[in-house]
């Protein structure tokens, strides 16, 4: 993780999991597969497997693994001649099969628990409803800070996600006093859309 994200989803995580119970999470580790244990192998057919060869889509018709293997792909009769007897036959019905995909920076998990648990003051986009203005900001910041469980607990921060002033008219960025004249009870902290950096009021 770069050194810029780390400190604000260290907070993030915190915040966001301080009141969790995680009493009934089983924390043991999984049982180990003795290497002894004869591994099923499984043909996938009737369906586009995408295998990226050459940097191109080249599909094929079946693949067979074996454990977390690929033992071959190509044709069925190639596939099924490189498996042996006994592979499970399992049929796509038209479903395609593509390479996993790496993403190194897109903090999948903790984007997940943002659109789940902060307000969301993201941009406009696709004729979706967002913050294109300074107001809307201001009008999200009032109705979080305002709601019954945030009037009567001062320490409850408003949390929020995703603005970015160069998608606002005008481009402001959420200073101090803006936010301290929309919320002067509660502490504020909205992330910008970069993730590099957030807004707080004087609390």
């Amino acid at each position: 993780m770069c050194d810029s994200c780390d400190p604000g989803l260290h907070f993030l995580a915190k915040a966001l999991t301080e009141d969790l119970d995680l009493s009934e999470i089983d924390a043991s580790p999984e049982p180990q597969v003795s290497s002894e244990e004869p591994l099923q192998t499984t043909i996938f057919f009737n369906g586009p497997i995408i295998t990226m060869e050459h940097d191109a889509f080249s599909p094929m018709e079946a693949m067979a693994i074996q454990g977390s293997t690929i033992l071959a792909v190509g044709t069925i009769p190639h596939v099924q001649s490189e498996a042996g007897t006994g592979a499970l036959m399992h049929d796509l019905k038209g479903k395609c099969i593509l390479p996993g995909f790496v993403e190194p920076h897109l903090h999948l998990i903790l984007s997940a628990l943002a659109e789940r648990f902060l307000g969301n003051f993201s941009p406009p986009r696709l004729g979706n409803d967002g913050i294109g203005r300074l107001e809307e900001a201001k009008k999200l910041v009032e109705t979080i800070s305002g709601d019954p469980e945030h009037r009567g607990n001062p320490e409850l921060w408003v949390a929020g996600y995703g603005y970015d002033p160069s998608r606002v008219e005008d481009h402001p960025d959420l200073v101090r006093d803006y936010l301290d004249a929309w919320s002067p009870n509660n502490p504020v902290f909205i992330i910008n859309q970069s993730g590099h950096l957030a807004y707080v009021n004087s609390r």
